[in-house]
């Protein structure tokens, strides 16, 4: 049953209302750059039974939404849960405790009786101690604002990790072993700084991307099912936080789930700097990536791993020839997030924000051991396949994954990984970048993340300049960034080269920057103009019927030979020549280059994604490098956005011509019989 909070809790929790409507109300509205939650953890005793309650319903253990930080509770779920148990009815299985959706049961199995805040007495209890032992330096309470930002790394540490963190200790506990809050108290400017600064840049792709997956990312979650869910908007500032403060990891859908799950058990601010923590120090760089360079070299090393540990289930992937990234890579994109069950995932980011990445290979191995007998025992490739798919999402015993973890990966270290992975991550990079005579360095070669920039205020600059030390550390940075934003440049343009290169390998990529090479520039081109046959793309397609017709199909590249007729042309295509429908074709511009469709839109999509999704943003890094952002005009303005609007409305000019002709044709069913209708005609329709 729940139950109403104490009157201080209830009056704390009025408080803090008050306090946030306040907040809100200096700031425009409905702007989502204004905080509206408590970024505060709040320093309770670590001997404390209850957690802070930032609501008027309090779940009791094992109810729904029971197991999740305080503040994300859905208050009018809870109310109306209240009402219907108040009511004598019982309210069924509709949240379980972390806020999913279930579908209410008959019979409950051993295993879903036991619930996550179920803590095991004498395990919360080793843990306090060895916090007294190690922490407590004078007489009093424990409180976390007492204990270290980081903990000690010895045995007896790593056995209570692996052991288990006791749930209501997590929060505290993963930032302290992750790191994460020693980088929150060492940094020099603040999450709400990060917030305020990422909210403006609302119109990128970027932020588009992040809107269209806010709700995609935990669906079942009551948390995060509509866009004013208290989750939504807390995972929206952080994901916009993150690419605004890593321009070159930008937005990657894995993030998404991992700081969703995390949001579940942990404030947002906490949240924030602990996924900071996941980019910068317990994967390797890259990972979240546009070229996701960094999880790719570690599926080769996975893959060499099995080689050595499992080498029954090699031959086996290799007779079937089942390339294990197609499943693996996700997993260890959101580090198992989506993939196991909820108590299992908690059990392994115990062990993972106190090891780091190496915990993802011997978790993966140790999953792919429990199937080894049943995958080396099977024929069929698709069974195999399903069967690697399906591991994660089987596993309902954390104790008994670890043990066969640690069988499986035996004398697996960082050490070990780390070699493994300098020799992959050359080969990737080397293979990102074969192109015939481009050579040099590549995007790949950047083995730290750097983060943007953060705008200070004058007095912070002064002070900026009484220290030379970090005056030149500043400087350095300004030069590394500088020739990322070229390398990121250079990146984005290989990967357009490489895209045509795939359409028609005959064409040279070699570029002759020298004078002499432009001094015969107008003559090719008059020559050009004058004895190249003009060519035209079919809009539609056109049956022969007739031998004296030339038939040919959307997208086909026709050759002209006469215009002299108005409505019919005679053109060539694949060795034959006929007349056709002058309307049916559109000429191409080729007085100074030659067409190709890997650079048509309308024909190849990727080579939009290219220009949009790579060599867009970085130009736009390159316009915005070293520009001050003006506040005159009520906002920053660049020649960026200018160059955005500019696009967008060469886009948006053709929306109502088209849309006319749509209506035209579907009142008049102008398209019926697949002709080109003349205007005469259509008056009469």
């Amino acid at each position: 049953m729940y139950l109403p909070t104490s009157a201080f809790a209830f009056e704390r929790h009025k408080k803090t209302a008050t306090s946030k409507k306040n907040t809100k109300a200096s700031g425009s509205e409905g702007d989502d750059s204004a905080v509206d939650d408590d970024l505060l953890w709040d320093d309770m005793t670590i001997n404390a039974a209850d957690s802070p309650v930032c609501g008027s319903f309090v779940p009791p253990a094992g109810a729904p939404f029971s197991a999740l930080t305080p503040s994300i509770w859905p208050q009018d779920i809870l109310a109306r849960i209240q009402q219907t148990e108040d009511a004598g009815v019982s309210p069924g299985g509709e949240y379980d405790e972390f806020g999913f959706t279930v579908e209410s049961t008959e019979d409950e199995s051993s295993e879903s009786s036991h619930f996550i805040t179920d803590e095991d007495p004498s395990q919360k209890l080793k843990w306090q101690a060895h916090l007294e032992f190690t922490q407590n330096q004078e007489l009093g309470e424990l409180t976390w604002d007492k204990v270290s930002s980081t903990l000690s790394r010895t045995d007896k540490l790593r056995e209570l990790v692996y052991a288990g963190i006791p749930h209501s200790m997590r929060a505290p506990i993963w930032m302290r072993t992750s790191g994460a809050l020693h980088k929150k108290e060492s940094m020099d400017f603040s999450y709400k700084q990060i917030v305020k600064a990422s909210g403006s840049d609302s119109t990128t792709a970027m932020a588009k991307q992040i809107e269209k997956d806010l709700l995609r990312t935990l669906p079942s979650n009551a948390c995060f099912s509509t866009p004013t869910s208290t989750g939504t908007r807390r995972l929206r500032r952080i994901l916009k936080g993150l690419s605004w403060l890593y321009p070159d990891v930008g937005y990657c859908q894995g993030m998404g789930m991992i700081v969703a799950t995390l949001l579940l058990f942990i404030e947002e601010e906490d949240t924030f700097w602990l996924m900071c923590t996941i980019i910068e120090d317990l994967v390797p760089p890259s990972y979240y990536s546009t070229t996701l360079i960094g999880v790719q070299a570690d599926q080769r090393v996975l893959r060499q791993l099995i080689v050595s540990y499992l080498p029954k289930l090699d031959e086996s992937l290799k007779e079937h020839d089942i390339e294990l990234s197609l499943i693996t890579l996700h997993w260890f994109l959101t580090l198992f997030a989506s993939v196991v069950d909820m108590k299992v995932l908690l059990r392994i980011w115990d062990q993972f924000f106190y090891e780091g990445s190496v915990v993802l290979f011997r978790i993966t191995l140790g999953l792919i051991k429990m199937k080894e007998d049943y995958i080396t025992s099977q024929d069929n490739s698709a069974q195999i396949f399903n069967a690697l798919s399906d591991i994660p999402g089987e596993i309902t015993d954390a104790n008994e994954l670890f043990e066969m973890a640690s069988k499986a990966s035996g004398s697996l270290t960082d050490v070990i990984l780390e070699a493994h992975r300098k020799k992959h991550l050359a080969f990737l990079m080397a293979d990102l970048g074969s192109l015939t005579g481009l050579d040099g360095p590549r995007s790949g070669d950047k083995q730290k993340i750097h983060r943007r920039p953060i705008v200070r205020t004058e007095s912070s600059t002064w002070f900026g300049y009484l220290l030379g030390k970090q005056e030149l550390a500043l400087a350095k940075a300004k030069n590394i960034r500088q020739t990322e934003i070229l390398a990121d440049l250079r990146e984005a343009i290989l990967q357009i080269a490489r895209h045509f290169d795939a359409f028609d390998s005959k064409k040279g990529l070699e570029v002759d920057y020298s004078v002499e090479s432009h001094g015969h520039d107008y003559e090719n081109f008059v020559n050009v103009a004058k004895n190249r046959r003009r060519r035209a793309k079919a809009l539609l397609d056109f049956e022969r019927h007739d031998d004296d017709e030339l038939g040919f199909r959307k997208n086909d590249i026709i050759t002209i030979i006469s215009q002299k007729d108005e409505h019919c042309w005679v053109g060539e295509l694949n060795g034959l020549r006929g007349w056709f429908p002058a309307k049916f074709v559109e000429i191409l511009d080729e007085r100074s280059k030659e067409y190709s469709s890997a650079g048509d839109d309308s024909v190849s999509e990727t080579v939009t994604d290219l220009v949009r999704g790579s060599l867009c943003p970085a130009l736009k890094n390159i316009f915005e490098h070293g520009m001050k952002r003006q506040s005159f005009l009520g906002g920053s303005y660049h020649p960026w956005h200018f160059i955005e609007e500019a696009s967008t409305h060469q886009v948006e000019k053709d929306f109502q011509s088209v849309y006319s002709r749509l209506v035209l044709c579907k009142t008049f069913r102008l398209d019926e019989d697949g002709k080109v209708l003349s205007p005469e005609e259509i008056l009469y329709r």
